[in-house]
């Protein structure tokens, strides 16, 4: 299906093996959702003694999402939904053509589509443009027969844990599905030498970094550049 870019029989294959084999997840309390929230995101860049405060996971977000990149026509592809903050991000300034976004984690995409504590990002994720697929990024990039004007690689709050995601051979693949002149973020984590191996490896496959951004609060950095 991804091959030939069935997106939308994709999209609706992969909510429904979410709905019907995570839906025990429905049955957790709102206490037991935040704390699954936590451990496979991360926490999403907000204070652990103010959970889910969306005006500070917006504030990350919009840092990990670069969204000014983003136009109207825009085809952008996503690797870590998540609970859906950098999608609605990106809704919020403009109205992509597509919105392919990837996540490996079926409980957490469950949250994200029936159970999230944020509506206006479960809101989002059910938007026509969005694409959602339930799949290892890894495991399917080879599947990705496509060009995308924008990237966004939120693959986890530590790097190290998922190097997978960040080595040389699937950021390069990740960089061919790159149009030319296209923009590419990507989340590199806080750990200085993680943050080092991954901004070499995108310079030697050939992009051209504009900045490296701090989170807010945080030593959690963020890499913005452009395919030559």
């Amino acid at each position: 299906m991804l091959l030939s870019r069935r997106y939308d029989d994709v999209n609706r294959y992969s909510r429904r093996i979410v709905e019907e084999r995570y839906n025990y997840v429905g049955n957790l309390s709102y206490e037991e959702i935040v704390s699954l929230i936590d451990k496979i995101t991360g926490g999403l860049g907000y204070k652990s003694s103010e959970p889910l405060d969306i005006v500070q996971m917006n504030y990350a977000g919009s840092y990990i999402a670069w969204p000014e990149k983003v136009t109207n026509n825009s085809r952008v592809l996503e690797i870590g939904t998540g609970l859906g903050r950098t999608a609605y991000v990106v809704h919020y300034m403009a109205k992509p053509k597509i919105y392919v976004t990837i996540d490996a984690s079926g409980e957490i995409l469950y949250v994200a589509l029936y159970r999230n504590p944020i509506k206006v990002y479960q809101e989002v994720l059910w938007l026509p443009d969005v694409k959602v697929i339930f799949s290892d990024a890894v495991e399917i990039i080879d599947c990705l027969n496509d060009e995308f004007d924008h990237i966004i690689h939120d693959g986890g709050p530590n790097p190290r844990k998922n190097k997978r995601l960040y080595s040389k051979h699937f950021l390069h693949k990740l960089i061919k599905l790159l149009k030319p002149g296209g923009s590419l973020s990507i989340f590199i984590g806080s750990e200085r030498k993680m943050q080092e191996e991954i901004y070499s490896t995108l310079i030697e496959l050939g992009l051209q970094v504009v900045e490296t951004v701090s989170l807010p609060f945080s030593k959690a950095r963020v890499i913005h550049a452009y395919k030559l």
